[in-house]
């Protein structure tokens, strides 16, 4: 522990494995909580080795060594979550010192996107943990430990981590939607939103899939802030919106479940996804859509162009 500032970033996957390894249930909550005190938990990389990198990085002015660096740095950090990852999975004493360490931490200053990415991982491996998770975080979100600058800059930086992980993210982000709390909803509803920003794809279409289910949940809150997040997402990238078209179109066979106020807000994605690209698809949601405010009778077509 007392030489972590001096190992290279290449080496320290190997010497985290052996402190992990060397935890014993006594000493478990003092190594970790120093553990992630040494670490530069922005990048995962030691403040010296990262300040040393850059100044390296100046001095060449190589715009091709600076992307080998930047890979063989991603490949060193992804390698040390992984052992991480190995070491939660089947240490108990681990996952649960690397919990309390985090909720012991007080001060907003304090907090860290590795323990952030921590949480997330510990979620998504160590299933009986899960609600103990649940708690701590609703707990840091209430007191404004942790807001959305640091929930952004986690997803920034780890997000190679942080993929892998898609479905247990999307997990703790629908039962975060399902609090009374609306800092907690809030929060939850973030996650959806970087999930889409910064993940693949299939990852995407996992998001949309679980905001639709939400709206046709029934329940006001849930509906209103999914439909938040669906129209913030088009904006956003309304190209990989339109992927998920035909998603968001089955939530006009729900209409009788939702509010009109919440039926604007619906018709309002379905115009910007409709009218952001003149395509096949776009068409068929503009037809869609407009049968639909003329039979359902909630919003005249006049209204629906209007807005």
């Amino acid at each position: 522990m007392d030489k972590l500032s001096s190992i290279r970033l290449e080496d320290l996957p190997v010497i985290i494995k052996f402190i992990l390894h060397s935890i014993t249930a006594m000493d478990a909550l003092e190594v970790i909580s120093e553990l992630r005190e040494k670490l530069d938990l922005q990048h995962c990389v030691l403040p010296s080795r990262l300040q040393a990198s850059q100044v390296k990085l100046k001095s060449k002015g190589r715009a091709s060594s600076s992307g080998n660096q930047e890979s063989s740095d991603q490949s060193c950090i992804i390698l040390l979550f992984d052992v991480i990852k190995s070491a939660i999975r089947y240490e108990k004493t681990i996952s649960e010192a690397w919990i309390k360490a985090i909720e012991n931490t007080a001060s907003v200053s304090e907090h860290k996107v590795f323990d952030l990415v921590m949480l997330f991982i510990i979620y998504s491996t160590n299933t009986q943990t899960k609600k103990y998770i649940e708690r701590v975080l609703r707990n840091k979100i209430r007191s404004g430990c942790i807001q959305e600058q640091l929930l952004q800059s986690t997803f920034s930086v780890h997000y190679l981590v942080l993929k892998d992980m898609c479905s247990s993210i999307l997990s703790l982000a629908q039962s975060l939607l399902h609090s009374l709390d609306q800092s907690i909803i809030s929060f939850g509803s973030l996650l959806y939103k970087y999930a889409f920003k910064f993940f693949d794809t299939y990852c995407q279409q996992e998001v949309v899939g679980a905001l639709v289910t939400h709206i046709c949940s029934g329940n006001e809150a849930e509906v209103d802030t999914a439909l938040d997040v669906l129209l913030e997402l088009v904006l956003l990238n309304p190209s990989a919106m339109m992927m998920n078209a035909v998603f968001v179109k089955g939530i006009l066979d729900y209409l009788d479940n939702i509010s009109p106020q919440q039926i604007r807000k619906l018709f309002c994605v379905l115009s910007t996804l409709a009218f952001s690209k003149q395509n096949e698809a776009s068409s068929h949601i503009q037809v869609r859509a407009t049968q639909e405010a003329e039979v359902g009778g909630s919003i005249e077509p006049r209204e629906l162009r209007l807005q």
